[in-house]
């Protein structure tokens, strides 16, 4: 399903500490009979909390002062997806730095992205110098499917554009850099946990059948060539 962000007072989102999408519950904090400005969101799956500061309160249809905008203080992991569990770590770095930024500089966040996406692509056989080219590359060698050029091209661009702005507004780099850890995390799940996945269930096949298909598979390459 589509990732649901981390939002306060929503009844049910993506976990920010299990990645699971949960139901949750919200508890008020208070002295002496007082409320403070803060609140916790307990996931019902992993029973952990999420740590919220009040920022902006409404009232809601029975008459009660509910929050209706804040920050999330904890975990200190900004509100992006978590990144893939084969994500390489090298790469998981500079997303996570991204993820804690990301609310306060989107421009930061999308200059990170764009090196995490570097990395990334050199950890695919290619270069990681030029990403234009890297993924194109990949493309062709049907590592990723063709949409993901026009997609990546969006990294590039709003990386260029973070480190030397003049083209895209502070507007633009808000709502792109939310939308790059999604294919930051589509490529990881294309190029690296599919194909290792199809390989485990490669090796379940029995020994015969799978050196039968080999050889065959071998043949239709030499007749090709």
């Amino acid at each position: 399903m589509n990732y649901i962000e981390p939002q306060i007072s929503k009844s049910a989102f993506h976990c920010p500490l299990c990645g699971t999408f949960a139901h949750m519950r919200w508890f008020g904090f208070g002295r002496n009979h007082s409320p403070r400005p803060y609140t916790e969101a307990e996931c019902s799956r992993c029973g952990e909390s999420s740590l919220w500061r009040i920022e902006e309160t409404e009232e809601n249809e029975v008459g009660h002062i509910v929050p209706s905008g804040g920050t999330m203080l904890f975990p200190d992991t900004g509100i992006a997806p978590l990144p893939e569990p084969d994500m390489p770590d090298d790469v998981k770095t500079d997303y996570e730095e991204a993820a804690r930024i990301s609310a306060k500089s989107p421009r930061g966040a999308a200059a990170l992205l764009r090196l995490g996406l570097q990395k990334l692509c050199k950890h695919l056989g290619k270069n990681g110098e030029n990403i234009n080219s890297d993924i194109r590359s990949l493309s062709e060698d049907k590592i990723l499917p063709p949409m993901v050029i026009k997609v990546a091209d969006t990294v590039r661009i709003t990386g260029n554009n973070a480190v030397h702005p003049g083209e895209m507004s502070e507007e633009d780099f808000d709502h792109v850099s939310s939308k790059l850890f999604d294919l930051l995390n589509f490529i990881v799940k294309k190029a690296i946990t599919e194909p290792k996945e199809l390989e485990t269930l490669y090796q379940k096949v029995p020994e015969k059948p799978r050196v039968s298909a080999e050889e065959q598979d071998a043949k239709r390459r030499a007749k090709n060539t």
